[in-house]
């Protein structure tokens, strides 16, 4: 499709939805006279922590506006950038510069993500957002079918997505380098931040920097108290998704990508410590998705592990013939995934798939001898390399369909096709944190992707706060 092209149809997408939804929408800046080699306008909602990391790459283009509900934060960046015009509200942000803008970066805690992103979508916006892409199922359901009908450029920030490594366990996966499936575990070393939290911290004054209000966005409104605003929030029910969020999107990505499951049959509680009960995620948990067979592929089990659980180390990594002696006993690393399929196993260390092995390494020599010379036909093309030291592979990729020299979905976890449904299966894991008894099971349809437990229903989805919307 020719630039040109391009922006007449997502000119016409905006104008479509603008006059079913009753909104005044206005297109993005790129739709007017720009050059098709000029840079486009940027934006970043949220600018402090994670959001810090997307200040960058948004400004390799023109950096046209800020927005963080510290004006602290706001401040340290506008030393950077004094060009960019700064807000606490994003709401407000669009209303004053939403003519001007073409891309925009969403960093906020996950409570926020979705009002923010379905705003920049709705409004014709390229937009990456920080995993996990919602706080909740309905929102994942939601962004996935707006970016779909507008067709804008929408990125995931799991951005192992981008790594060698997730390529080349996919295409193993799929070349039957293990044989058929299994199982699948998951861990991760987090919660690096409090959970198993019971009680509410006693009301404290709003610091003078915070926007609160907008803080709390469409969550149920609580008064400020210690342990939300910085990186604390991430264990909180009403803001974060705790460690399945967090780490979820990066750490089962390999698997969601590999074997390509819909909805489980069902997901069931195994083991749990230090509850929260209605405030925060638990310190610990264990919990199994059950996938059902697709296509030719079997069905298969998925468990996840988090705050220090994890799977026992195969006797294929303890008794390993080519590890010397002397050497140290190996263990599980902090974080990974371990593949179990009727020939093999794979172990993969770390979250973003870096370092993936066949276990024991002979097997690993061995399936390289038999690959040498062979492109197999499962293979994935590497990400587009970024200009050194501009940004992450996955910035890039994101850029190249913002700026419309590639496609709308070019993006591999566009909201559309890809990173709305791992958001929901990650969700459908910590409902099962947030109901807290073990041997529970959450019910699924995987053919109609739905939650059927009545028990869970309630947790699928939450009213908005008054003055905040999808």
């Amino acid at each position: 499709m020719s630039r040109i092209s391009r922006r007449q149809f997502i000119k016409g997408s905006v104008l479509t939805v603008a006059a079913l939804s009753g909104c005044q929408i206005t297109g993005p800046a790129i739709l007017k006279t720009r050059s098709p080699n000029s840079k486009i306008n940027t934006a970043c909602v949220a600018v402090g922590g994670r959001g810090g990391a997307h200040v960058g790459p948004a400004a390799t283009e023109n950096l046209v506006a800020i927005c963080d509900v510290d004006r602290n934060t706001l401040a340290k960046v506008l030393k950077d950038h004094p060009n960019a015009k700064s807000f606490t509200d994003y709401r407000k942000m669009f209303d004053v510069m939403g003519k001007e803008i073409d891309a925009v970066f969403v960093a906020t805690p996950d409570h926020t993500h979705t009002a923010a992103t379905m705003l920049a979508i709705m409004s014709g916006k390229a937009c990456y957002t920080e995993k996990p892409l919602t706080w909740d199922i309905e929102e994942a359901k939601a962004l996935a079918k707006a970016t779909a009908k507008m067709k804008v450029a929408t990125q995931m920030g799991n951005g192992g997505h981008a790594n060698q490594g997730n390529r080349l366990i996919v295409e193993w996966i799929r070349d039957g380098a293990v044989g058929e499936v299994q199982e699948v575990h998951t861990w991760t070393n987090r919660p690096i931040w409090p959970q198993g939290i019971t009680e509410r911290p006693p009301s404290k004054p709003v610091p003078e920097s915070l926007d609160w209000d907008c803080w709390i966005g469409p969550a149920p409104y609580r008064d400020y108290h210690e342990g939300l605003h910085g990186f604390k929030w991430r264990g909180w029910q009403d803001f974060g998704c705790g460690a399945i969020g967090d780490m979820g999107c990066h750490t089962w990505d390999n698997v969601f990508w590999s074997m390509q499951p819909d909805y489980p049959e069902y997901v069931e509680l195994l083991e749990i410590n230090g509850p929260g009960g209605r405030e925060t995620f638990p310190q610990q948990s264990k919990f199994k998705w059950v996938f059902p067979a697709k296509g030719k592929r079997p069905g298969f089990v998925a468990y996840w592990y988090s705050g220090g659980f994890k799977p026992q180390a195969p006797e294929e990594l303890l008794n390993d013939p080519t590890r010397k002696q002397g050497d140290k006993k190996p263990e599980m690393p902090g974080s990974g995934n371990l593949y179990i399929g009727t020939k093999g196993k794979l172990l993969v260390t770390g979250d973003a798939g870096n370092s993936p092995r066949l276990i024991p390494e002979k097997s690993m020599q061995d399936f390289l001898e038999g690959r040498k010379d062979k492109i197999s036909k499962n293979f994935i093309e590497p990400a587009p390399v970024p200009p050194e030291g501009k940004m992450s592979g996955q910035h890039y990729e994101f850029l190249l369909a913002a700026r419309g020299e590639k496609p709308w979905n070019f993006p591999k976890t566009n909201f559309a096709e890809y990173a709305g449904a791992l958001t929901e299966i990650m969700h459908i894991g910590a409902i099962a944190e947030k109901i807290g008894k073990v041997g529970f099971k959450i019910e699924c349809d995987p053919k109609k992707r739905i939650v059927k437990t009545r028990e869970a229903l309630p947790y699928v989805s939450r009213e908005y706060r008054k003055g905040w919307k999808l």
